[in-house]
């Protein structure tokens, strides 16, 4: 009894452990790979609601890949209810965004392939990591696909290509593939207002119009007043010739009466004042000849006092 129950205990055990197992393996985010899956493309967000007129971006996505080197897609989309947007307008034509994955457009890889048809709905994107670069592992984007709503309804996108390849064409990545679908909503219609009745207004009476006022009759300007005549300027009254001032000595003889004028040569009388110039100069020719003897006489006596006290000397 005891060996029955043990053995069963076991079994018990065993199968917790295998169903914990199984749980986490399923909850793991590597799931879809341990199960067999694999690689995938999908777009992010595979559904969504967008106004008319409105635009909305759409990724590529890969997930769970391993040594990728290059990735080929091709898409359709209903064209009568989506557009796409062009991504590069500096370049001819309509193209997509390129992503980072496997790696940027730039350096390490080049698009080789970016092509848009808006008629036919279709669009055709390549990419490929140069000779130099590694193969990446993970997951990341591919491109984004930006579309405009042009009319109402559910429009279809779908993937009718999608390869992945690791570093030559002979290594195909096995992958799948999960299109999507954006939903256009219609543009809501204005719902008119309803109009408010309008009450009847009653005519107003018609106001008596005011009786003109007589317009005031104009005042006469006044008249000009004459302006008054000039007044002649009055006449300069001539001065009167201003007699020449007699000169002193002859007012002098005038009021003393006629007395006659003494001669050049008889001295001047006792009330003039005033000396004759003969006098003056006979004065100054006197002194001139006296200072000359008085010069020529202290000069000859030094001179002989000289010549008395060399003799003195040379005795």
């Amino acid at each position: 009894m005891s060996r029955l129950w043990r053995r069963t205990v076991g079994q018990a055990a065993v199968m917790v452990m295998l169903l914990t197992m199984l749980g986490l393996s399923l909850s793991s985010p590597f799931s879809s790979v341990a199960r067999g899956q694999g690689p995938t493309v999908s777009l992010d967000p595979s559904s969504a609601d967008v106004g008319l007129d409105d635009t909305v971006d759409v990724a590529v996505v890969i997930s769970g890949v391993t040594a990728l080197f290059s990735a080929h897609v091709e898409l359709s989309f209903d064209a009568a209810k989506l557009q796409v947007v062009d991504g590069d307008p500096s370049r001819e034509g309509i193209q997509i965004t390129p992503g980072s994955f496997p790696g940027p457009w730039l350096e390490p890889g080049i698009v080789t392939l970016n092509a848009v048809d808006n008629n036919a709905g279709t669009i055709s994107y390549d990419f490929t990591l140069v000779d130099a670069a590694s193969p990446v592992d993970g997951s990341g984007v591919l491109a984004y696909i930006r579309f405009q709503a042009i009319a109402a309804g559910d429009a279809a996108i779908a993937f009718e290509t999608a390869d992945l390849w690791g570093p030559t064409l002979d290594d195909p990545i096995s992958c799948t593939n999960t299109g999507g679908a954006l939903t256009v909503l219609q543009a809501a219609t204005d719902t008119p207002q309803p109009t408010p009745a309008t009450t009847a207004t009653r005519t107003a009476t018609a106001t008596p119009r005011e009786t003109n006022t007589p317009t005031a009759t104009r005042t006469p300007k006044p008249t000009n007043t004459p302006k008054p005549t000039n007044t002649p300027k009055s006449t300069a009254t001539p001065k009167p010739p201003m007699e020449k001032p007699e000169s002193t000595k002859e007012a002098a003889v005038g009021a003393a009466g006629a007395q006659p004028t003494p001669s050049g040569g008889a001295l001047p009388s006792a009330g003039t004042g005033e000396m004759p110039d003969q006098v003056w100069r006979w004065f100054f020719l006197s002194g001139a000849v006296i200072m000359g003897f008085a010069t020529w006489a202290f000069t000859f006596r030094f001179y002989a006092r000289q010549k008395e006290s060399e003799r003195f000397w040379h005795r």
